[in-house]
């Protein structure tokens, strides 16, 4: 968010001129070592600092129009009074720099111009060798000063220019930007508010060309404290800043009008705040590195409400969802999937508690409907699988294995009516080798195929009569010994010895 581009930008400060500017006086007749030669209007006369004054004098002083140079290379031209450099008059300096202009008692003072070495030149108002009051500075790197100076610093208001477009109007202390002003940047980005220091501070609004506008406080030529800002694409920021960055408690409106109310640090959403989508999404609760982290409480846009533990958005640890079903999931979550022991219940009554992986069931665990049925044992992606017990409302029950939901591998199949079956299954049906009781005391013990006797086997009746042989689709086909009478089936088929086990409950 930081948009600091134009923070560097600052003006030169002008530095002290009144060592180059301060002549001092000349009595002619204190350091004369010689005499004056030429006409009464024109005299030359050397002096013991080996000095050479040439010009008008009078009772042996400077004075009218003379030339005063220096073994070091100064020179003055200009108007003397009574040995003093007074007047109008032009002084090049050892360094270069070259004064121009009035001159009381041999300091600059009035309207003058230097001209310094480097090529900036600086035209203005001078009291005591000081340049103090209005003047226009042009700097050997093109910019331009126009305005205040005291004290040969830029003091007071004025404008600075640079050759690369960019303009600063306002106030100005001990040579820095301070106070009151209106920059305009090279690139055509304005800003127009305080100034200190050559940084902005302050109440200030910036304004960039590519549509980003800050309103508020400056500090050290960054955003801070208060503000409120309108970015490119249309979102816009009201809160606390620091350092150019959003940090604190704020509202950050989105152009799609989406509203996120709350805490910030180094310029993301940190610590507690609000996010509403116009989606329906809706989170409330902590945060993270501009992520939901932490506690949280989080609606969908489809309804569904989950409260409970994130890591980077999603839910993590512990959690609980409802949906708009009237379902509800409890437990632990991973990377926002469901994951590790929980409580599933549906709206019809049906629980789960057990364990899940990728939000299915897995591992052990225990389903319980609210027609009384229940399952106890382990389960495979969703499917029960393994080894388990389950209980129908009529009060069927099994115990054994299970593979794909249905009974599989070896187990037991207990009958309300007294009929059981031991032995082994195969995709829901009773197949392989097995023991069935029924409830009469008849008992066939033998193979099965598709819960019909079907192979060699026995049924031994509870009168003492036994068939044994080799039956196909549940029917003795090829009896060992003749069979003897058997007696009259019974009414209820699934105690009929004659009869197959009944089918798997469901």
């Amino acid at each position: 968010m930081a948009r600091q581009r134009h923070r560097t930008a600052r003006g030169r400060k002008v530095t002290a001129i009144a060592g180059v500017l301060l002549f001092g006086t000349l009595t002619a007749t204190a350091q004369s070592t010689g005499t004056g030669t030429g006409n009464p209007d024109s005299v030359t006369q050397q002096y013991a600092n080996g000095g050479v004054y040439t010009g008008a004098m009078t009772g042996g002083k400077p004075d009218g129009f003379g030339t005063y140079t220096l073994p070091n290379g100064y020179e003055y031209s200009g108007d003397w009074v009574d040995g003093a450099r007074t007047g109008h008059g032009t002084a090049n300096f050892v360094d270069g720099s070259v004064y121009e202009g009035a001159i009381v008692d041999g300091t600059p003072n009035g309207t003058g111009q230097i001209a310094l070495l480097d090529g900036s030149v600086i035209l203005g108002t001078w009291t005591d060798g000081v340049l103090s009051g209005p003047a226009t500075a042009t700097y050997a790197d093109g910019s331009v000063y126009q305005g205040d100076f005291v004290d040969n610093q830029r003091h007071g208001n004025g404008t600075w220019s640079r050759p690369d477009g960019y303009v600063y109007e306002g106030g100005w202390i001990d040579g820095m930007r301070s106070g009151a002003a209106t920059i305009t940047y090279p690139d055509g980005s304005t800003y127009e508010g305080e100034m200190l220091s050559d940084r902005r501070n302050g109440k200030g609004t910036m304004v960039m060309t590519d549509g980003f506008i800050y309103v508020g406080d400056w500090v050290e030529n960054q955003m801070g404290g208060f503000g409120r800002v309108t970015y490119a694409n249309g979102d816009v920021y009201e809160g606390v800043l620091a350092q150019g960055q959003r940090h604190g408690n704020g509202k950050m409106t989105y152009a799609n009008s989406d509203v996120y109310e709350g805490a910030f640090a180094a310029d993301q959403r940190s610590g507690i705040g609000t996010f509403r989508g116009t989606d329906g999404y809706l989170y409330d609760g902590e945060w993270q590195g501009g992520q939901h982290q932490g506690k949280g409480r989080l609606v969908y846009p489809d309804g569904s409400i989950f409260e409970g533990n994130f890591a980077a958005n999603l839910p993590q640890g512990a959690g609980r969802i409802t949906y708009p079903s009237g379902d509800s999931y409890s437990g632990n979550w991973v990377n926002g999937v469901i994951d590790g022991q929980g409580t599933s219940r549906r709206a019809n009554g049906t629980v789960y508690t057990g364990g899940f992986v990728d939000g299915q069931q897995q591992g052990q665990g225990t389903l319980v409907t609210a027609d009384g049925y229940s399952f106890e044992g382990n389960w495979d992606a969703g499917l029960r699988t393994g080894q388990g017990s389950v209980t129908y409302a009529d009060g069927t029950t099994y115990t054994g294995g299970f593979q794909n939901d249905q009974f599989h591998g070896t187990g037991t199949l207990t009958v309300p009516d007294g009929m059981t079956y031991t032995g082994e299954w195969n995709d829901g049906a009773i197949t392989g080798t097995g023991v069935a009781r029924y409830a009469t005391g008849d008992v066939y013990e033998g193979a099965f195929v598709d819960s019909k006797r079907e192979g060699r086997g026995t049924l031994t009746y509870a009168t003492g009569e036994v068939l044994s042989g080799i039956w196909t689709n549940g029917v003795l086909t090829e009896p060992d010994a003749p069979a003897t009478t058997a007696p009259d089936a019974p009414a209820t088929g699934a105690t009929d010895p004659d009869t197959d086990p009944a089918e798997t409950p469901e």
